[in-house]
């Protein structure tokens, strides 16, 4: 009898991109790193591309690629993200889909999944189309092949969503053991109740359908996958192995197949070192010989089901009054806070129900006009998403339309194209699934809603669709006093992300004015934005005495609806955090009735109201500016005065180390003041340290250790990740200059600082690089070789450490790894 486990991560964040931009603005929460993407990518996804199995001693002895051995899904807007920000790990998610046709008989281990986390259940019959043509179109660009699977958002299912699963040509999908109803044998009339999580895991089975087709469903063994997502299992891959081996081994089923789904993050970002965890069950499941791991669609060609099953209508995996956790106050939540409720819930989807319901008829009538068949043109929408362009756009909507387009027509055409798309993206699940309607999450859901509003109303200029939709999210409570309901927190959070031409130009013309350099200050190839750009460009930057300004003209374009303006910018600086800049749309030939030579005058004179006179209302200031490019302006406006208050304080702790020895000496704790100016300037100066040029140890040190006698509490996630981040560097200069003997000392000494600091910094990325150096092709001298062997002791990297799934072949190496 062959017993089988299939293991599947669920791999996914929600799309966290400004509406407007296109791009993820810095997210404070998800510090060090720039946002949370970046942060699951450093902690999870990277890692399951490159994880370590290591020996007995704690060395590496092989660097596998964990997709290639498991079952996966990636949410195509977390795709689209990786391709452009983390490009090394997108290829590691494409190459793993390949290998693992070659071990699975043929079929990648790659599912597709629903466009951007839609609960289809509680979406309409147009939407759920239009989410899984999206879902399996970004899969086929991408993976190169037709998707045998699909993964349901939350595995949120109903009758309906299966026969659009089945329409499209998907064969099955994963649900949890609570979501089977009832099951009858082959050929049997009888259907015998199963509800309560009594449905045989160990086998798949055959849905039938309403319309005569069927769809075959794998259900996960609950249990498991609960200790994994939520216990200690990953604490230790042998012990994963163990439990699952026993689970396998005392099924009778014939042919069982053990499979397990949960969360890909698990492996990594919510349990440390998880890749790894997995990385070793497998490769011990594999060596057992007493079990073949599998994937969904390998499975299934081998042993089609014979039995039949019946679902639970409207059911899903995380909410156990079925998919009331996406439109009311059933009681499930993330962290139970004493006093909190989600009643929010249903007034936020009637809301979003009541402005997709106004909007979307608006763009099949409106639509029409220039588009011939609307609703298939949106679904096919998608093939100009993933590295879209401008002439990719027109192309497409020429194509739809059957003739050439003005310029009206293309704007307009795509306007109502993307009010459709962010409609969707508003009901990305995440919105609902936390505790709080103030949440990042709950927050993203209405900015895309506010950016489908906008574009609705520059479309239907006299509808007036904000005030029911403000109304309907007044009546949506917070839970956090002071933010009182949704029409507060949307005008507080979600109104000051809206962008427009006008807006962009401002934040352009402000950037020139803090680029180091005079030649490229206002270059348009500077705009720092994906979603606007800057087809020409007369802006002149100039100083007047202690100020600084750009005045001129801009061409701007919106990439996204094709808007396009002329604008005529003043900027002015005159230190500190005052900034000011005004913007028109262009009224005359530029340099035409003086208007030039009078702002020029005004900003020399630093005359305010003259610009204030002249541009109205469109006057704006740094709090105006996009979020990643204030947070640059306004760190370079205060670093000097950081840096003076630092060394103050710096002075302050010279002129009192003694007396802070001394106190330490006695056990006694320093007053808070000198503890507070301590702390300031010991990480500082750490920080400092790390970055220096060269790397000065003997003064890290130092400060480490008067840290520790003073009892002075270090940044220390901060540190580490400053650290690995000039490890990653070492590294980096090492690849181009393999003999180089000083970047080889320095790379050991700060490792061995690490070590006997017990920082444990994160390693992952450094292992992978020094590995690929360590096992090229090349000849190392006897004094360099000692050198790499002494890092090679730092890292635990032994040469030829890794597989042919993580070190790409060449044609000097051959696939041997």
């Amino acid at each position: 009898m062959v017993r089988s486990v299939c293991i599947h991560g669920h791999f996914y964040q929600p799309p966290r991109e400004n509406p407007w931009l296109g791009e993820i603005e810095i997210q404070e929460s998800a510090a060090p790193w720039h946002d949370w993407n970046e942060r699951v990518a450093a902690e999870c996804y990277g890692p399951n591309g490159a994880a370590r199995i290591l020996d007995d001693e704690g060395w590496i002895r092989s660097i596998v690629n964990n997709y290639s051995r498991i079952s996966f899904n990636f949410g195509p807007t977390l795709l689209s993200w990786m391709e452009r920000k983390r490009p090394d790990i997108y290829e590691a998610v494409l190459r793993a889909d390949g290998l693992g046709t070659a071990r699975f008989s043929g079929h990648g281990p790659a599912l597709a999944q629903v466009y951007n986390h839609m609960i289809l259940p509680l979406a309409d019959r147009r939407d759920k189309e239009t989410q899984v043509i999206w879902g399996m179109e970004d899969f086929r660009a991408r993976f190169g092949r037709d998707p045998e699977g699909m993964w349901l958002a939350e595995t949120a299912v109903d009758t309906e969503t299966l026969e659009v699963l089945a329409e499209n040509g998907i064969a099955f999908t994963i649900l949890a053991p609570r979501q089977a109803a009832a099951v009858r044998p082959a050929g049997a009339d009888a259907w015998a109740g199963i509800t309560g999580e009594r449905v045989d895991v160990f086998r798949p089975y055959r849905c039938p359908l309403p319309s005569g087709k069927s769809m075959v469903l794998f259900f996960y063994h609950g249990g498991i996958a609960q200790q994994v997502a939520f216990g200690e299992t990953l604490r230790n891959g042998s012990a994963f192995a163990s439990m699952l081996l026993d689970t396998i081994l005392a099924s009778s089923a014939e042919s069982p197949l053990l499979s397990v789904a949960t969360d890909g993050e698990t492996f990594g970002h919510h349990h440390k070192y998880g890749d790894m965890a997995l990385a070793y069950c497998l490769d011990r499941l594999e060596r057992s010989g007493r079990v073949n791991l599998t994937i969904y669609g390998e499975y299934l060609e081998k042993h089609p089901p014979a039995d039949e099953v019946r679902i639970v209508e409207n059911s899903s995996w995380s909410c156990a009054h079925g998919v009331e956790r996406w439109r009311s106050d059933c009681g499930c939540s993330a962290h139970s806070r004493p006093g909190w409720g989600q009643g929010w819930r249903k007034p936020l989807r009637e809301a979003l129900d009541g402005l997709r319901d106004t909007l979307s008829p608006l763009f099949g009538e409106e639509g029409a006009s220039v588009l011939p068949d609307p609703y298939g043109a949106r679904n096919r929408y998608i093939s100009v998403l993933s590295g879209r362009n401008g002439g990719k756009v027109r192309e497409f909507l020429e194509g739809e339309a059957g003739r050439s387009l003005s310029g009206e027509e293309l704007c307009r055409s795509v306007s109502l194209l993307e009010m459709e798309r962010n409609l969707m993206l508003m009901y990305t699940s995440c919105g609902w699934f936390f505790d709080e309607l103030s949440g990042i999450e709950t927050l993203q859901v209405m900015a895309y809603a506010a950016r489908a509003l906008e574009l609705g109303e520059r479309l239907f200029p006299a509808r007036d669709f904000r005030t029911p939709f403000r109304r309907k999210l007044a009546e949506a409570q917070s839970n956090i006093a002071e933010f009182r309901d949704g029409r507060r927190i949307f005008d507080i959070f979600v109104e000051p992300l809206r962008a427009d031409l006008l807006r962009a130009g401002a934040h352009f013309a402000v950037s020139c004015l803090f680029v180091p350099g005079e030649e490229k200050a206002c270059s348009p190839e500077r705009c720092a934005f994906s979603s606007y750009r800057i087809s020409g460009c007369s802006l002149e930057r100039k100083e007047s005495g202690n100020n600084r300004y750009a005045l001129g003209y801009l061409r701007i374009m919106s990439e996204t609806t094709f808007e396009e303006d002329d604008l005529f910018v003043a900027a002015l600086y005159r230190g500190g955090r005052d900034v000011l800049c005004g913007v028109a749309r262009k009224a005359a030939p530029a340099g035409g009735n003086g208007v030039r030579e009078r702002m020029e005058a005004a900003l020399r004179d630093e005359d305010e109201q003259a610009l204030v006179d002249f541009f109205g209302h469109n006057v704006y200031s740094l709090r105006h500016l996009f979020k990643d490019e204030q947070r640059r302006i306004l760190n370079r406006i205060i670093s000097e005065d950081v840096a003076s208050v630092t060394d103050t304080l710096r002075e302050t702790v010279r002129d009192y180390s003694e007396v802070l020895s001394f106190l330490a000496a006695l056990s006694m704790p320093a007053p808070d003041a000198f503890r507070s100016a301590a702390e300031v300037v010991l990480n500082d100066d750490l920080r400092k340290a790390l970055e220096s040029l060269p790397l000065d140890l003997v003064f890290l040190e130092r400060r480490v250790a008067d840290a520790e006698t003073w009892g002075i509490s270090l940044d220390l996630e901060g540190l580490r990740h400053t650290a690995a981040g000039r490890l990653e560097e070492f590294l980096g200069r090492l690849g181009d200059e393999p003999e180089n003997r000083a970047i080889l000392g320095e790379l050991h000494a700060l490792l061995s600082f690490l070590a006997r600091r017990k920082w444990d910094v994160n390693l992952w990325e450094v292992q992978n690089r020094f590995a690929k150096i360590l096992n090229g092709k090349r000849e190392l001298s006897q004094d360099s070789w000692e050198l790499y062997s002494g890092v090679a002791s730092m890292l635990k990297v032994r040469p030829a450490s890794g597989a042919s799934d993580f070190f790409p072949p060449s044609p000097s190496r051959g696939n041997s790894g």
